[in-house]
């Protein structure tokens, strides 16, 4: 900067700038200059310089100006926040801790008054995505979510980026999800947050930094000697940091649109210039932003509300660059990268709506309050006072998706793809043992006084596959889109991914049926519930007016007299089939701003009645079709580092223990929380036994699908099996009769999960029948390897482990195939199952025509003995 520059710095100053003032305010300048350099780099290559410096100088003001004013509001925002925060823990009957963790998650007893940010960020992701439904079932994955479809994809990519494809689809899909995010980029700004607009603004990117970090690893062990060779793949080694930064940067230069890459003065940077910004580029994103560190500094406490406003330095020049790289460099397909954007944002404006601009600030002021008013109180607990702050520390770590980094890739491939294959190989049978959801789904009814009659005719709708209007209309109304984004996180793996086995995962559960049954339930109970709510908006005058018990969970949710007066200026739809006073998002969307004079601002107002009136549903929706929430993934994540050995076997270890572990966490505690012993009793009560009941239909159903017998229901075991399987336990029903399951897994090994089951089987395939052939004794190794070959081959499992196809496979195959290598296999296996469980069969075990030529033996001889339900012998 020249002398007569500064002397005009130190003029308006009034005193001498110091160095790093001026060095801000050249940089102020430059950014200036650059930015409008990159918005017409013709007409500011024709501008004198003079013209320039002044130009951008004026630039540099106004954005100083406009960010103070910012600043002022944000530190506004951050007191109202804060003090909003305060009352309500106070508010609270419990504990403050406890207040502090109901603003963060949601907890089923409805002792709360507000909306958790969990919810808050689901809802406000729901009402992105009902808007694109249209879009991401174009170029959502087909054929049982086996393929993603390239030619859907590429073309919205396209689109996104400025390119015609002439694909109608793709160029309106492309226009929504541009609206929907700058729609939600408006709104995070409102709440305090900083995200600037970009023109040129097109799809988010997305840098695996593992994959950045390794860049040109497989040419460069291929460099190395035969013996180092060895050594690094068996080490998973990476390359050394200045060879993978110069292979990202050659593989990246080509890739570029230059005509971003400018000077201030708007001359174009060279291939130096451009390698040397990428070198710095490649250093952030490789280690995690690390190389920005100030040691000393406090780590991971930045305003959220800065999120989003770091500079973008690499711009693609066309779709096809950007769908290289991210193939390459990504760990997401495209189709993940948008849903993933929408998600980050919601989570973002959950974030700053509940806490304020800054919310690491607000969460460490509330629980350290918490922690002195709750410590002072009682000094002899702050063991266990510290304890349950850890608790509600990862809440709040979660809720804001601040997660451990991935130590190992390999290692963490490794156990994913592990998972997917059980979850394929594991629950193709799963849809039976879904028929325990109607249980729940009528406790829920009954406490959120939804008609049950409407319900079951909505659910009989909603599974009439015929009927695309439910589906459409309730998917429009942010209703049972889980299936959409794949997300199957009641099993215990959250979110699957792009691999081959996570698409057979994602495959087999759809070609069960069991996505399709999970998700009509939940629009069913998501349609009747706004069907109940918009009927209450309509007849009733105020919340004041509404009975305090027959309401007191949509009370607790969280819903203003104001939320209220927005729904009742809502115009009601009418789905037919009796839904005719339906209370959805875009009702409420298209309120006139007149309407709602004197509430405040209109689209403030929208936006918060849509919010309140999803979470709401989606908190019962969750409930009534048991989906696990923040508070169960704490328990079964939360510190738990990806690629560690320790962190991926508990992970793998927690695996189908989602879905019980929030049937106690949900159900329980919502029972327990009713106003009266008496109340609670019979709402448990109620509770065990419809699901009790369900869980002995899908037992019995499990049973016929197999061949066998319905179970003895004079037997009390069977009750207790039909309890735990009507609870999400039918694992551990086996165990009432044996110390061994069926399968022949042992207690511990299933307690434990499915990947160390299987480690279990692996061991008793081959180490166990050693030890038995040396000791003299009988093995079934050619049976038992068959049955080994039948659970875990993968994708021929999660195909022949289908309930459809199940039995037809034992009895064509399986059956006659483990005699075959193992005499006297089946006579051994009818007998231990009639000696510990009781077991007969309707169907008998074998006579498969492919290895019998005479195939007499292979239909049923009878048809199921329908006596055994009632203790009667042959």
């Amino acid at each position: 900067m020249k002398k007569q520059c500064i002397d005009a710095v130190n003029a308006v100053y009034g005193r001498e700038a110091t160095d790093a003032e001026i060095t801000a305010i050249k940089q102020r300048i430059g950014g200036a200059m650059k930015a409008r350099a990159q918005r017409d780099r013709q007409a500011w290559l024709a501008t004198p310089h003079h013209e320039k410096v002044a130009t951008a100088a004026r630039d540099a003001a106004e954005s100083i100006r406009r960010e103070a004013e910012e600043t002022t509001r944000r530190q506004a925002l951050q007191v109202v926040a804060i003090a909003r925060l305060q009352a309500q823990v106070a508010a609270f009957p419990g504990t403050p801790l406890e207040g502090l963790a109901r603003v963060i998650a949601f907890h089923a007893d409805a002792r709360g008054s507000a909306q958790s940010m969990e919810t808050r960020a689901k809802a406000i992701f729901n009402d992105s995505m009902r808007q694109m439904t249209d879009t991401l079932t174009a170029t959502n994955p087909k054929f049982f979510g086996l393929f993603e479809r390239p030619e859907g994809v590429r073309d919205l990519v396209r689109e996104l980026l400025g390119e015609a494809t002439g694909n109608k689809d793709a160029a309106n899909g492309a226009a929504e999800f541009k609206a929907i995010a700058e729609a939600n980029r408006q709104r995070f700004n409102r709440g305090g947050g900083r995200i600037g607009f970009r023109e040129d603004w097109g799809m988010p990117h997305h840098h695996s930094q593992l994959r950045v970090a390794r860049a040109g690893q497989d040419a460069w062990r291929a460099s190395l000697p035969p013996a180092e060779r060895a050594r690094a793949w068996l080490k998973d080694q990476p390359p050394p940091p200045e060879y993978a930064r110069t292979a990202w940067v050659a593989e990246v230069m080509p890739k570029l649109n230059r005509e971003k890459y400018v000077h201030e003065d708007g001359t174009a940077m060279d291939d130096v210039e451009v390698a040397d910004m990428l070198r710095h580029a490649w250093t952030t994103i490789a280690t995690g932003g690390y190389n920005k560190l100030t040691p000393g500094a406090t780590v991971g406490k930045a305003m959220v509300a800065n999120r989003g406003d770091e500079s973008r330095q690499v711009h693609f020049q066309n779709a096809d660059a950007y769908l290289d790289y991210q193939a390459k460099y990504g760990e997401k397909t495209a189709f993940d990268v948008i849903v993933g954007h929408l998600q980050g944002l919601a989570r973002d404006i959950a974030a700053v709506e509940t806490f304020g601009p800054n919310p690491d600030h607000a969460y460490r002021l509330l629980r350290d309050q918490a922690m002195q008013q709750m410590v002072l109180d009682n000094p002899a607990t702050m063991g266990k006072l510290r304890n349950k702050a850890f608790t509600v520390d990862a809440l709040f770590n979660m809720a804001i998706g601040r997660t451990l980094p991935v130590a190992s890739e390999r290692m963490a491939k490794f156990f994913d793809n592990m998972r997917s294959m059980l979850v394929a190989n594991r629950l193709g049978s799963a849809v039976l043992t879904s028929v325990t959801d109607e249980g729940t789904m009528m406790r829920m009814a009954a406490v959120n006084n939804l008609p049950q009659m409407k319900l079951w005719a909505n659910e009989l709708r909603a599974f009439n596959l015929a009927d695309q209007d439910e589906k459409r209309f309730a998917n429009r109304a942010g209703l049972g889109l889980n299936t959409l984004v794949a997300a199957v996180n009641r099993f215990g793996n959250e979110q699957l991914g792009a691999s081959w086995m996570a698409k057979v995962a994602t495959g087999t559960l759809r070609a069960s049926g069991l996505n399709a049954m999970t998700e009509a339930r939940r629009r069913a109970f998501g349609t009747t519930m706004m069907s109940a709510y918009g009927k209450v908006a309509r007849d009733a005058v105020s919340l004041a007016s509404l009975n305090h018990y027959d309401h007191r969970v949509m009370l607790s949710k969280g819903i203003t007299d104001t939320d209220f007066a927005v729904w009742r200026r809502a115009e009601l739809e009418d789905w037919g089939h009796g839904n005719d006073t339906m209370l959805t998002p875009d009702a409420i969307a298209r309120i006139p701003d007149e309407r709602l004079a004197g509430l405040g601002d209109p689209q403030v107002l929208r936006e918060e009645a849509i919010t309140k009136l999803l979470g709401a549903v989606l908190e019962e929706t969750d409930m009534a079709v048991i989906e696990p929430g923040l508070r169960e993934r704490v328990i079964t994540k939360a510190n738990l580092q990806r690629g560690t050995l320790s962190g991926e076997l508990a992970r793998s270890a927690w695996l189908f223990k989602s879905f019980p572990l929030a049937m106690i966490m949900k159900h329980w505690q919502r029972a327990l929380s009713e106003p009266t012993p008496v109340q609670r009793i019979r709402a448990l009560t109620a509770l065990t036994t419809s699901t009790t009941v369900l869980g002995m239909v899908a037992l019995q159903a499990a049973n016929l699908r197999d061949g066998k017998d319905p179970a003895d229901m004079t037997d009390l075991r069977t009750w207790g099996a039909a309890m735990l399987k009507g609870g999400a336990l039918s694992i551990f029903g086996d165990y009432l009769f044996s110390q061994q399951s069926q399968s022949g897994r042992g207690l511990v090994a299933s307690m434990l999960g499915p990947v160390f089951s299987l480690g279990e089987e692996s061991l008793a395939l081959t180490w166990g029948n050693a030890i038995e052939a040396a000791q003299g004794e009988e093995t079934d190794l050619g049976a038992e390897l068959v049955r080994y070959a039948k659970y875990n081959t993968p994708g021929v499992s999660a195909l022949v482990n289908l309930w459809y196809f199940r039995a037809a496979v034992d009895h064509l195959l399986m059956h006659d195939l483990q005699e075959l290598l193992s005499p006297g296999y089946l006579q051994r296996m009818k007998s231990r199952g009639e000696r510990d469980f009781g077991t007969t069969y309707w169907w008998e075990p074998g006579g498969s025509p492919f290895i019998d030529a005479s195939g007499e033996d292979f239909a049923p001889e009878r048809a199921p003995d329908l006596k055994k339900t009632v203790g009667a012998q042959q």
